[in-house]
């Protein structure tokens, strides 16, 4: 009895850390999109105040909305407060199961690590003034805490013992390598959106009304790169769940992904404000959630092939 509430303890903390992960990355999404990412100019603390209240910024010369301001102050309270003590208790139950389940352990002091890394990375991009290749470290770091967590959730319902005697070397493979190149788009989303090079190419499929973009133009660099990263990854989710059923519904969500990119450049050009705002951590939260899946489809895709030999 005592086994299974510390089981499920350990698995209610996991889960309870990736939900607040992934708040965490839709908050940075929403700071960088409504250009709160200068909001508190000093770090840790925000005009030198652990809390900026409405009273105490009354007096000081500020280029920046209260809103703004609390954006960018949720960011860094979920991290600190409810992030941060959550990677920490995930760390301190795997070191009780350190014996049963050393892959989990090594993969918590990971994600423990990553986080420290993580919250200096988050100070340098105020010191760095939210430069394009700080925040797309940011984000990035943020992704791998994710995958990270994801994987403690997945080896608390698989064993790891049971993986490694099934896996199928082809498909966790194929998984692993979508994996890696959502996490780059994803990344080099990021850095299109902080060089401004969002509407670089202002058609779509194409870039621009001519067949070959103007590659001396470093936006439409970076701009087209992003766009190539994302078709490949939708090509290889499409023939990964033409061979491997338990991928069919990602490549629903990497199709979707196309078209909300498709509709960034359609309400951009056409928009602005609020709408902006909204397609674009639209966006953002959907390459997460593809992300998210594919590090749980590495784990669970060989089990579930065991399972179905078993069935035949």
């Amino acid at each position: 009895m005592v086994e299974r509430r510390f089981f499920n303890a350990h698995l209610f903390t996991a889960c309870a850390a990736g939900l607040a992960v992934m708040l965490q990355i839709v908050l940075g999404a929403l700071t960088r999109l409504t250009g709160s990412g200068l909001a508190c100019p000093d770090w840790p603390l925000c005009y030198g105040f652990w809390f900026p209240t409405p009273t105490a910024l009354a007096g000081l010369d500020i280029d920046y909305s209260f809103f703004q301001v609390m954006l960018e102050w949720g960011h860094r309270f979920n991290a600190a407060a409810v992030v941060a003590p959550l990677v920490f208790a995930i760390c301190l139950f795997a070191w009780f199961e350190r014996k049963l389940s050393p892959v989990n352990f090594r993969i918590s002091a990971a994600a423990l690590v990553t986080l420290m890394i993580q919250g200096g990375v988050g100070g340098l991009t105020v010191f760095e003034l939210n430069s394009p290749w700080s925040v797309a470290v940011h984000l990035g770091l943020a992704s791998i805490l994710l995958a990270l967590i994801v994987s403690n959730i997945c080896l608390k319902c698989v064993s790891y013992s049971d993986w490694s005697s099934s896996a199928s070397t082809q498909g966790c493979q194929l998984v692993a390598t979508l994996g890696v190149l959502v996490l780059i788009t994803m990344i080099s989303g990021a850095i299109v959106a902080k060089s401004g090079a969002t509407l670089s190419c202002v058609g779509w499929p194409l870039c621009g009304d001519g067949l070959i973009p103007n590659f001396r133009d470093g936006g439409v660099l970076l701009h087209v790169g992003h766009r190539l990263l994302a078709l490949t990854t939708v090509v290889g989710l499409l023939w990964g769940s033409w061979r491997w059923r338990q991928l069919r519904h990602v490549a629903v969500l990497g199709f979707a992904q196309v078209l909300l990119g498709a509709a960034v450049i359609a309400i951009y050009l056409n928009y602005s404000g609020n709408l902006q705002v909204v397609i674009g951590v639209v966006h953002q939260f959907v390459a997460m959630i593809i992300f998210a899946a594919l590090v749980w489809t590495f784990w669970t895709l060989p089990v579930a092939e065991k399972v179905a030999r078993k069935k035949l």
